[in-house]
């Protein structure tokens, strides 16, 4: 199994899925730029390592997971769909019912129980300490030329796992939030308020406490992914990431708090969410083309980097599809099959089409659709997290596969009856369209010339 960003680096590179850069490049929006150009390629292109980022000593890697091929690699499955099949087999053993208590019912489930960190005394991310725990001796990116702008350093930490706890160690969570430098010592991280980390600091505000935090770069791939993952809330990252590698994941404790870290990571990045006030984060430039305005976000004190003698700087580069992150949702995409095939009746596939993947968009393929079950999904579909914003929603008939993108854009220019198949929800700007109708090419087909051209097919010599 993969334990470290070093191992999944060096199996990228003997499978050709690596292209290593060694002219000088800059961190300042040249890294990104190359990057951008390398993952609009077909498929993704290949996963980036720039040897010599100026003016700093560290490596940095790029669109490590901006392919389909090297998602399946990263979780080690022969194919990214057996995600799917794997966690409907475990979400089997839960009760049915609603999203109150999923998470609590699925950690109790056996499979999880056993896929649990190990505490070890020492490991690889503790090699050297920073002396002076400085942000700006690493090699953080700036992306585009105003992020940051209102206020601290124009680089962030993009692909840094959070790792945070209530104040007994309880309920520990791992997600990747935007983390800004805002100066040697100094971070804005933007959490959503009703993330973990959020809830956590909100405990910990009440107390008047200050929270301890710790921000993961590299470890294990499986965890990078969990960590971006939208998973119920309450659903440990880190014993997901045991049961995606189907081994037990080292940690190492930090003496600042109640929480641990892999072991193998490249870095770890220790300090505490202040309780009283806040620093400017962005703007940041993202995936619909325009910058997420500044806001206010916790105010984070570095105390304190430990890192191995020669790490990686892993980090990602967002902007309008396709990036790399498109490609990260599509493992999510085969976790959320999986969660509505138990959620919702009816429901047997789903695709998040890369261009729509951040409005919390789909295709949903269902089993024997009626007017009336189309209104009835799209209603339960809507009433779940992962698409209470949704701006669209497309409802296929199951004998579409979902991902077929021309197929479905075809049944719903072609099939779709404009009164009667749109589902509009005015006042949360949310659409659904009914494109399960069967008719158009039902009526064209002749099954006994498919049949005989079938059987003689060969003697036609064609393709």
């Amino acid at each position: 199994m993969l334990s470290s960003l070093q191992e999944f680096v060096a199996h990228l590179s003997h499978l050709d899925e690596l292209q290593t850069v060694e002219a000088s490049v800059t961190t300042q929006l040249e890294i990104a730029a190359v990057t951008r150009r390398i993952s609009s390629q077909p498929k993704g292109g290949p996963a980036l390592l720039f040897r010599r980022p100026e003016p700093f000593p560290f490596p940095v890697v790029t669109n490590l997971f901006g392919s389909r091929q090297r998602m399946r690699l990263a979780l080690e499955l022969d194919r990214l769909e057996d995600l799917t099949a794997m966690f409907g087999s475990l979400l089997q053993a839960v009760p049915a019912g609603g999203m109150n208590g999923l998470a609590a019912q699925l950690a109790s489930q056996p499979a999880l129980q056993q896929c649990h960190p190990v505490m070890v005394s020492d490991g690889p991310c503790r090699e050297t300490l920073e002396p002076e725990a400085d942000l700006l001796q690493l090699p953080f990116l700036q992306n585009w030329p105003d992020d940051g702008t209102g206020g601290g350093t124009g680089r962030y930490i993009t692909l840094g796992q959070v790792v945070t706890a209530l104040p007994d160690g309880s309920q520990p969570n791992c997600g990747i939030y935007r983390c800004q430098v805002h100066d040697a010592h100094t971070l804005a991280i933007r959490w959503r308020s009703t993330s973990g980390a959020a809830r956590h600091h909100q405990e910990y505000r009440r107390r008047g406490e200050r929270m301890p935090l710790a921000i993961v770069l590299g470890g294990p791939p499986a965890l990078t992914l969990a960590a971006a993952w939208p998973l119920p809330e309450g659903l440990d990252e880190v014993r997901l990431a045991c049961w995606l590698r189907q081994a037990p994941l080292p940690v190492v404790s930090c003496s600042h708090g109640p929480i641990s870290v892999p072991a193998e990571a490249e870095v770890v990045i220790e300090g505490f969410a202040e309780p009283e006030g806040t620093l400017i984060e962005g703007p940041f430039g993202n995936h619909s083309g325009r910058y997420d305005p500044a806001g206010p976000a916790a105010r984070v004190t570095v105390t304190r980097i430990t890192r191995r003698a020669s790490p990686l700087i892993p980090a990602t580069v967002v902007g309008p599809p396709p990036q790399e992150d498109c490609w990260m949702m599509q493992g999510w995409e085969r976790l959320l099959a999986a969660f509505l095939q138990r959620l919702v009746p009816g429901v047997r596939d789903i695709c998040l089409p890369i261009a729509w993947v951040f409005r919390h968009s789909a295709i949903v393929a269902l089993e024997d659709p009626t007017a009336v079950s189309v209104r009835e999904t799209v209603h339960a579909l809507w009433r779940l997290p992962w698409f209470a914003k949704a701006r669209l929603l497309v409802l296929v008939d199951a004998a579409i596969a979902p991902r077929n993108l021309h197929q479905v854009a075809w049944r719903v220019v072609n099939e779709t009856d404009w009164l009667d198949d749109l589902i509009l929800d005015e006042p949360g700007g949310r659409l659904a369209i009914d494109a399960t109708r069967r008719t158009f090419d039902e009526g064209l087909a002749d099954q006994a010339t498919e049949q005989l051209i079938d059987h003689r097919w060969k003697e036609y010599c064609l393709p």
